[in-house]
């Protein structure tokens, strides 16, 4: 187990992001083992890589009696960290002057996916109480494919925060819309309001739903407008309606 100094050592050099998908965590980290503990990993802090808890089991999760997937190797843990780390004490990767056209570039394929802010209003002034346009739901689905690509990946510290955070928000905009959001037949999608035409329990299934979706989807507004003002600030890029 590590000791509570080496635990505040490694927070401090996260600043409490995961070293894998770059999350702000706040609380909910794990420090874990890069070299296990069963196999000598000492508890030291070369030793330990600050996770979140879904990275933390996922990278706990490989099983080698049934392989499955490619495995984290401890050197490649180490080399994810120590990046995140000089992320950290540094804000960029590079030192050259290339690293802003390329997440220039970046940034826009990504905004181009996600149909730019005119799309994105919907995720602000849509009351969940009613059907949208399936478009919405196939540009997030697009939007995080491209996202969890490992070129995906912002060089300046304060972009790739930020972007980490957007993508967090529209996993848990996802994550929420299971079971919730229906995908219709005539290009709409939107919670089942035939559950109003059931009885009590089947209504306030709905407007529960509806309460979600709806503060789950001004959580992604909040999420994307901190981080068009990231590119705005720091890429010096003009966002056009």
């Amino acid at each position: 187990m590590f000791s509570p100094s080496v635990k505040e050592q490694a927070m401090i050099a996260c600043g409490r992001r995961c070293c894998l998908c770059h999350k702000f965590c706040g609380v909910g980290m794990e420090c874990n083992h890069i070299t296990p503990e069963a196999k000598g990993g000492p508890n030291t802090f070369y030793n330990c890589i600050p996770l979140c808890f879904d990275c933390h089991a996922e990278v706990g999760h490989y099983s080698n009696e049934h392989p499955k997937g490619i495995k984290f190797t401890p050197e490649e843990l180490r080399q994810h960290r120590d990046r995140w780390y000089k992320f950290i004490e540094t804000g960029i990767v590079l030192t050259t002057s290339d690293y802003a056209d390329l997440d220039r570039k970046l940034f826009f394929r990504l905004l181009d996916i996600l149909g730019g802010s005119p799309r994105m209003l919907h995720f602000k002034d849509h009351d969940y109480g009613s059907s949208y346009s399936r478009n919405i739901e196939e540009s997030v689905l697009k939007f995080l494919y491209e996202a969890e690509l490992p070129e995906t990946e912002f060089l300046t510290l304060p972009m790739e925060a930020a972007f980490s955070d957007f993508k967090s928000a529209i996993r848990n905009y996802r994550k929420a819309g299971g079971g919730r959001i229906w995908w219709e037949t005539d290009g709409w999608a939107g919670i089942p309001r035939e559950w109003l035409k059931g009885d009590e329990q089947s209504k306030k299934r709905f407007w529960d739903a509806v309460e979600i979706m709806n503060s789950t989807a001004s959580n992604v507004w909040s999420a994307y407008a901190r981080f068009i003002g990231e590119a705005r600030r720091l890429l010096n890029v003009e966002i056009k309606a």
